[in-house]
């Protein structure tokens, strides 16, 4: 049987290890992977929030929450249900973090998802996950069964065109099985069953007050890398 290529050009490597997988719990979060949690895909989440006012939406499920910044900060003020899922560590850290937080935090394997017995959500959102993940077929199957007839699904994961050139033919991350540019990215989802309805490129990251991230956005620059290297997809169920 072939090998699938999730509509990445034919001469693109694939990885063949999910490094993002905890081998052993609590190694995962340092200092600094807790930095940009607090600051990558911000403006995905911006649009999330945006995206449930214009259309009333009440209840989101964040499939890959981490340890829950973007989500308290962005999601739980406007939505009356918020549900986030993540591995353990990214699970216990979001409690450490957030105790009294009202979202409900839950985990889960998402090579091995299965089905969480939760209601399903007008919004199912995943923030750059599906990149890390051996099978995204699985991601996507696990994202529609939480999903009734109206919802809809914002998936977002790195432009491979804008953050690695045109010619590049494996991602230089390890914790990245494969990176998609936008045309393959829609002809992925859209093959998938997903109807997509908007698909934009977005900051990756905000600076803020972060010297960290300030000179990662100058570092780009010096680079002649735009800083939109984020796509998202909103779609809706085909």
């Amino acid at each position: 049987m072939p090998t699938p290529t999730y509509c990445i050009k034919p001469e693109y490597e694939h990885r063949t290890v999910n490094a993002t997988l905890e081998q052993t719990p609590g190694d995962y979060w340092t200092a600094t992977r807790l930095l940009l949690s607090h600051y990558a895909q911000y403006a995905v989440y911006q649009k999330a929030a945006a995206w449930m006012r214009q259309h009333q939406l009440q209840s989101v499920l964040d499939v890959g929450c981490g340890p829950g910044h973007k989500l308290v900060e962005h999601l739980e003020p406007i939505a009356d249900r918020v549900v986030g899922i993540d591995q353990p560590s990214c699970i216990a850290k979001a409690h450490a973090l957030f105790p009294d937080t009202r979202v409900q935090f839950t985990s889960a394997d998402f090579e091995q998802p299965g089905h969480l017995d939760l209601e399903p959500c007008d919004l199912v959102m995943s923030v750059d996950v599906i990149e890390h993940m051996l099978d995204p077929d699985r991601l996507l199957a696990f994202i529609r069964s939480h999903c009734h007839e109206k919802s809809y699904v914002l998936i977002s994961t790195p432009e491979r065109d804008v953050r690695r050139g045109k010619n590049n033919l494996k991602s230089p991350k390890s914790e990245h099985v494969r990176e998609w540019n936008i045309a393959e990215f829609g002809a992925y989802l859209t093959g998938e069953g997903f109807k997509v309805v908007e698909h934009v490129r977005l900051p990756a990251f905000k600076v803020g007050t972060s010297s960290y991230m300030l000179k990662e956005r100058w570092r780009l620059l010096r680079k002649g890398i735009s800083h939109r290297y984020t796509q998202a997809a909103i779609c809706r169920l085909g």
